[in-house]
């Protein structure tokens, strides 16, 4: 059989990301066909685009009318805005580590990325300035990027940074997101700290959300009001003293 029988999913990377990010999830999911979409190929308000895109690869539009949706981050904030432009194509929904709209609580005092969160609230002209030098501090010492971005993690994540396909993956989210599509990265930014609540209210499909009890990157309240605000159709997985990356890496997409 092809690859495109297998069960299929259309998967939104974190940011900073970029596809690699999906090779963690592939680990747990080793039956399922995970397509990354290219989301920083794209600016905010042509995210919809990405999935068209990664659709028309061959074989991935056998269930046109059947699309299930993977989000990690803020590619929750994508797969949420995408599926609320396309009820009629999305089935389903599963966030991972989501990084729910600020507006939904007080989480942002919680949150590792407070202070790039900030910055783009109300200093964007100095984030663009941060991002330039986090892109050269990546592309002259990746090691020294991933323990600055890393170093208040606790012993799951620094398990995963033992896994040189991590570092590899943590790698290309530098390049992709402060490097390469700087400006689009920018973007996706400033568009996660607007209020983009109102999409939640368009999902028509069911959504199941996995999040670790101990992440600091998206505390998991904001998975506990993701679900409050979706109602009866959502489903929490907790998953116990996981992480950010970690819970990534234990979401099995196939028993959700």
């Amino acid at each position: 059989m092809g690859r495109y029988h297998l069960e299929t999913v259309f998967f939104c990377h974190g940011l900073p990301g970029s596809a690699a990010d999906a090779r963690l999830l592939a680990t747990a999911n080793p039956t399922v066909n995970i397509i990354a979409l290219e989301l920083l190929k794209f600016q905010p308000k042509d995210i919809v685009q990405a999935l068209s895109d990664a659709r028309s690869v061959e074989g991935a539009t056998a269930k046109p009318e059947s699309v299930h949706l993977v989000g990690f981050s803020i590619g929750a904030m994508a797969a949420i805005k995408i599926a609320a432009s396309r009820p009629e194509q999305v089935s389903k929904i599963t966030l991972i580590s989501p990084a729910a709209p600020l507006q939904l609580g007080a989480f942002l005092p919680n949150m590792a990325g407070k202070p790039i969160f900030q910055l783009a609230m109300k200093h964007p002209g100095l984030l663009d300035l941060v991002t330039r030098i986090q892109g050269q501090v990546a592309k002259l010492s990746p090691p020294l990027m991933t323990r600055v971005l890393f170093g208040a993690c606790g012993p799951s994540e620094r398990a995963l940074l033992n896994d040189l396909s991590f570092r590899h993956a943590i790698n290309d989210a530098f390049h992709w997101s402060f490097t390469k599509h700087r400006q689009t990265y920018l973007a996706y930014v400033k568009d996660y700290v607007a209020d983009w609540s109102s999409a939640l209210e368009k999902v028509r499909c069911p959504v199941d959300l996995w999040h670790g009890t101990a992440d600091t990157w998206s505390p998991i309240e904001m998975s506990v009001a993701l679900k409050a605000r979706l109602g009866d159709t959502c489903t929490l997985h907790e998953i116990e003293n996981a992480e950010h990356y970690s819970t990534l890496s234990h979401t099995q997409l196939l028993s959700a």
